[in-house]
């Protein structure tokens, strides 16, 4: 699980809510469940639905469905906006969090590594606290100063204070270890992740990176976005026509999507995955590995190869539910399997970046 420890600036955006609007509109919500969803409830079932019970109604039939009331909705095709906090991603791991930190944020400026165990926040122990409990605590105002104490990856524990701050993150971060080209994607957002990958790719051949040089894209914090970005993203490393995959919606027929013509990379390419590497991210992952593109290392992917849309609803209310299923290029799906990698590492090395990079050295060599 992660949870990103930002907190918005702006008010997260909402659609007008009509006076006296209160409950959720059930009978536009049966009618899309049941002529659109991927496998829709039965008549019956709807017929039981009612207010209080449409949480417990959406997670038994399609575990990806949820209702957003109108002022709790954030469309997932908006670019990341300015955010407020200590620049870094909560990861929970075996009962413990770590943090996945922003290159240029608050908690990076701070010196903060990368995968550092939190233990305290102001003094408190986050000991049997979930994700959640954990961000409220590190929630603040702008220009305000938190005080972590972190065990390194090594072991040893520290005391650093972080400055909260406004922060808007890359979408496409180039971390370290050295000088190796690792660029960290975490979401794929439509119309940004593509550009912004092809653009620091062209970055780093100005710094001198050979196109034979191994890139190395990191999706172990990567949950999904934009499914068409996804495929966009894949076909930058395939040539033309190649297959990516097929999309499958009910009642309508399978329909291929192939990687378009334009500009091609042709470095060696690796992928680094993890429990938390789900959805678009495993369709970006499955289409380059199974075309024999890229190498994968780490741990078996979360297992979800399916998308969702979001209808809104007369009252400005959304309902996101499952209505297509993917399918990768040798045409089965990663739902509930997930990416099984070219070498699976401990859970401990999952979360050592530099050594991950010295086993992809050791997979792609031979050794």
């Amino acid at each position: 699980m992660r949870i990103a420890a930002f907190w918005m600036l702006a008010v997260l955006m909402a659609f007008p809510v009509p006076a006296g609007a209160q409950s959720a509109p059930l009978q536009e919500i049966r009618r899309i469940l049941l002529g659109d969803a991927l496998v829709p409830p039965s008549q019956a079932a709807l017929e039981t639905l009612d207010e209080v019970g449409l949480p417990t109604f959406l997670a038994q039939f399609d575990p990806y469905a949820r209702y957003f009331p109108a002022r709790e909705y954030q469309s997932p095709m908006s670019g990341r906006e300015a955010w407020i906090g200590i620049g870094a991603e909560l990861v929970a791991r075996g009962g413990e969090i770590f943090l996945s930190v922003y290159r240029g944020g608050a908690a990076d400026k701070a010196g903060v590594p990368d995968r550092s165990r939190l233990r305290e926040v102001d003094g408190r122990g986050v000991a049997g606290l979930d994700a959640q409990a954990v961000a409220s605590l590190l929630k603040g105002a702008e220009d305000t100063v938190v005080r972590l104490t972190l065990a390194r990856p090594g072991g040893e524990s520290f005391d650093v204070r972080v400055v909260r701050e406004a922060f808007k993150p890359l979408d496409v971060e180039p971390v370290p270890p050295g000088d190796r080209q690792v660029l960290r994607v975490r979401d794929f957002v439509a119309g940004l992740t593509r550009p912004a990958l092809q653009a620091t790719i062209d970055f780093l051949a100005r710094k001198g990176a050979t196109r034979n040089e191994l890139l190395i894209i990191d999706l172990r914090d990567s949950g999904g976005g934009d499914l068409y970005e996804a495929f966009d993203m894949a076909g930058m490393f395939l040539p033309a026509g190649t297959l990516l995959g097929t999309i499958q919606g009910r009642g309508e027929g399978s329909r291929e999507v192939r990687a378009p013509s334009g500009e091609k990379y042709s470095m060696p390419l690796a992928l680094i995955v993890g429990p938390d590497t789900a959805s678009s991210a495993e369709i970006f992952a499955g289409a380059l590995h199974q075309q024999g593109r890229a190498t994968l290392v780490g741990q078996r992917t979360y297992g979800k190869c399916s998308s969702q849309t979001d209808a809104r609803l007369s009252d400005g209310s959304v309902l996101r539910y499952t209505n297509r299923d993917v399918l990768l290029p040798d045409g089965s799906s990663c739902s509930g399997a997930g990416l099984v990698p070219d070498r699976e590492v401990s859970g401990a090395e999952l979360m050592d970046l530099a050594g991950l990079v010295q086993v992809l050295d050791g997979v792609l060599s031979g050794r």
